[in-house]
């Protein structure tokens, strides 16, 4: 038998190259790294080589274990079903074989009934003081007649054996067969209920995966911090420049006239008004006459 043009021996031998030149390839690649980490790390190499081993693997198998663990337990329920279907074909077999014992034991029934009605009729027959009997316009002597009525007896005494023989195996055959189908309706049971329970775990083994993938999400604001205090200090310079001109401005001694418009107030009449100096119309007559003077 060959595949592609090759035999199998040849595929055989190509796949037992392709594999040699693997390991080779995988054992150097080992090498080279063993000799540059005992370079780089000196004695420790092997202490460090060690711990990284074990936490490489521990954390693979916590990734892996359990899917590969599901996917094992799926595969196994899978490869039930030949076994189910093993035991199916024997129940097939087991109801086939009932239904051809049940028609060969009418068949044997009815032949019982056939050869019973002749005996009793021969046995009817010699009940007389005949020497002589006719059959079918052919004459036989009594003796004949007795000796063919006990082989018709004998064939029916064993055909009657027979057939409680029949009776007994399928009566035996219908339990074995009830008894398959208990089995098999069990086996079938309990397949459904593990492949029903192999798809919850999936689905809270898929669930937990999704929680720890949420889980292990770290939130980096290292970034978010730093441009939080970059806009703190730009916020506090602009203040520190904002107070300065204030500062200056007082300094200077400026009048910030260009901030608001200058009231227009009489300072002087609200002096004389608050101190009660306010004179009347006649009294700064005089004093502006006497001025005069």
């Amino acid at each position: 038998m060959t595949l592609y043009g090759c035999s199998n021996e040849q595929i055989i031998q190509r796949v037992k190259r392709k594999g040699t030149e693997m390991i080779r390839k995988s054992l150097a690649t080992a090498a080279v790294l063993g000799i540059g980490a005992v370079m780089l790390l000196g004695t420790d190499a092997c202490s460090y080589a060690r711990t990284l081993f074990g936490n490489v693997r521990e954390s693979v198998r916590s990734e892996i274990e359990p899917a590969f663990k599901l996917d094992s337990i799926r595969d196994q329920v899978d490869s039930l079903m030949p076994e189910i279907r093993q035991h199916m074909k024997v129940v097939a077999e087991q109801v086939v074989d009932i239904r051809n014992m049940q028609a060969g034991i009418v068949e044997k029934q009815n032949q019982l009934n056939n050869q019973k009605a002749s005996i009793l009729a021969l046995r009817s027959d010699l009940d007389s003081s005949q020497d002589e009997f006719t059959y079918r316009q052919v004459s036989y002597t009594r003796h004949e007649v007795e000796s063919d009525l006990g082989d018709r007896f004998g064939a029916y005494q064993l055909l009657e054996a027979s057939l409680d023989r029949d009776l007994k195996i399928l009566a035996a055959t219908r339990e074995t067969l009830k008894a398959n189908q208990k089995s098999l309706d069990s086996m079938m049971s309990r397949k459904q209920d593990l492949a029903v329970k192999v798809s919850q775990a999936e689905s809270r083994l898929k669930q937990i995966q999704a929680t720890e993938t949420v889980n292990s999400l770290e939130v980096d604001d290292t970034q978010l911090s730093r441009v939080e205090e970059q806009l703190r200090e730009l916020n506090h310079d602009m203040d520190v420049r904002e107070t300065l001109l204030e500062t200056e401005g007082h300094a200077l001694g400026r009048i910030p006239i260009e901030e608001s418009v200058i009231p227009q107030t009489d300072v002087i009449g609200e002096i004389d008004q608050h101190f009660g100096l306010s004179v009347d119309s006649e009294s700064l007559a005089e004093l502006t006459s006497v001025d005069n003077l």
